[in-house]
C-alpha cells in the first residue's frame, strides 16, 4: 500500500512491482501499436504509388486513343466533303445531259 511516513510516500514492494510491470507492459503495448501503425502506414503508401502508376497508364493509354479518334473523325470529315463534292459535280453533269 501508499504510506504516508516522515521519510515520505513509500509504497509496498507488490505495488511497486505491480506498477513497474503495468508500465513495462503498456510501453511494450504502446510500441507494438506505433510499430503496426508504421507498417501499415508504409503499406498503404506503395499501394498509393502503385494506383498512382496505373492511374498515369491510363491517363495515356486514353490520351492515345483520344488522339486516334480526333484523326479518324477528321478523316470522316475529309470523306464527307468529298462525297459532297462527288454528289454535287454528279448533279451538275445530269443537268448538262437533260438540257
Amino acid at each position: 500500500m501508499i504510506e504516508n511516513s516522515d521519510r515520505g510516500i513509500t509504497l509496498n514492494k507488490a505495488l511497486a512491482w505491480t506498477m513497474a510491470s503495468g508500465l513495462i507492459a503498456a510501453g511494450l503495448y504502446v510500441g507494438l501499436q506505433v510499430a503496426t501503425l508504421s507498417t501499415r502506414i508504409d503499406e498503404a503508401s506503395r499501394a498509393s504509388l502503385a494506383a498512382t502508376g496505373e492511374r498515369q497508364q491510363i491517363e495515356v493509354r486514353v490520351r492515345s486513343l483520344e488522339q486516334s479518334k480526333a484523326r479518324d473523325d477528321e478523316r470522316f470529315a475529309h470523306i464527307l466533303a468529298m462525297l459532297s463534292r462527288i454528289d454535287s459535280r454528279l448533279e451538275r453533269i445530269e443537268r448538262g445531259r437533260g438540257e
